[in-house]
């Protein structure tokens, strides 16, 4: 590569390509971290700025790193992700619409801190409230069309009551549709006898099929409207809202209207899913082993 034929910094290409592979361990939270590395390693001095450019030459960058939940099981998600490739030729086959479904909860005022350039010496503060009101929002997520389906509470916490009010309105957006099929978790509620009674009555006085299909155990990487909360929170609850029902109205014009985030949406909201690393393969606390 060109950079290991300028040798940049005066070492070698052996060298290079172990500072390199310390990189990728994680282990670097700073610029002057890596100096000091590196003069105890290989007996060279750099400054700060010198060091931030030899990286970015050798094609490093300073980023967050990415979490996940260390009890997730690989081969349950990837067992999932064979099935739900199956269950959409199935669904296209048999006019079947699915849905990946889950609950978000803003809080006024705790979700209101974000990143941003300044000035230099600048101090910008944002105020936050107590975090008492909380805006409860059961959502619906379809793959095949990307329509968008939800039900908001202000007065109450999600339940059963409230998957069946969803559910009851997909039926009645789409009265021709005999089989539901819903992505969602293993949230309590998620298995409430209410809500297999009301859906054994379904099935039986009107021929209308929910067919729940549970995420395995701590996967959130595989329900896609986890995504769409994401983004909702960077449009809507990073900024400062003068009252409870000024957030409620960001909300709504995010979530209302998401045709107007067409082109953010098309490249984050596809069925391309990452599975959790396997735990022998993670270093904890400073990412992957190169």
């Amino acid at each position: 590569m060109h950079f290991l034929r300028l040798r940049p910094g005066g070492l070698q290409p052996a060298q290079l390509d172990h500072l390199r592979q310390e990189v990728a361990t994680g282990r670097f939270k700073t610029a002057a971290q890596v100096c000091d590395w590196v003069e105890k390693t290989f007996g060279r001095g750099f400054s700060r700025s010198g060091m931030r450019k030899l990286l970015q030459r050798l094609g490093c960058s300073f980023h967050q790193v990415s979490g996940f939940l260390f009890k997730a099981d690989p081969d349950k998600q990837q067992e999932f992700l064979e099935n739900y490739a199956q269950d959409k030729s199935q669904a296209q086959a048999e006019g079947w619409r699915r849905y990946f479904l889950d609950g978000v909860h803003p809080l006024y005022g705790l979700d209101v801190l974000f990143g941003c350039w300044l000035l230099v010496g600048q101090r910008f503060e944002v105020g936050v409230g107590g975090g008492r009101k909380r805006l409860n929002i059961l959502g619906a997520y379809c793959p095949d069309d990307h329509e968008y389906v939800d039900r908001r509470y202000t007065g109450q916490n999600l339940n059963a009551q409230s998957l069946i009010e969803l559910f009851t309105l997909l039926m009645a957006r789409h009265p021709e549709t005999k089989h539901f099929r819903i992505y969602l978790d293993n949230a309590r509620y998620h298995h409430a006898i209410v809500l297999r009674e009301w859906i054994a009555t379904v099935q039986q006085d009107r021929g209308v099929q929910f067919d729940l299909k549970h995420l395995p155990a701590y996967s959130p990487n595989l329900n896609l409207i986890e995504r769409l909360w994401k983004f909702l929170r960077k449009e809507a609850l990073q900024k400062w809202h003068a009252t409870f029902e000024d957030m409620q109205q960001a909300v709504a014009d995010v979530l209302d209207h998401l045709d107007r985030y067409e082109k953010q949406l098309a490249s984050l909201m596809t069925e391309r899913f990452h599975l959790s690393p396997r735990i022998e393969t993670v270093i904890v606390g400073v990412g992957r082993a190169a």
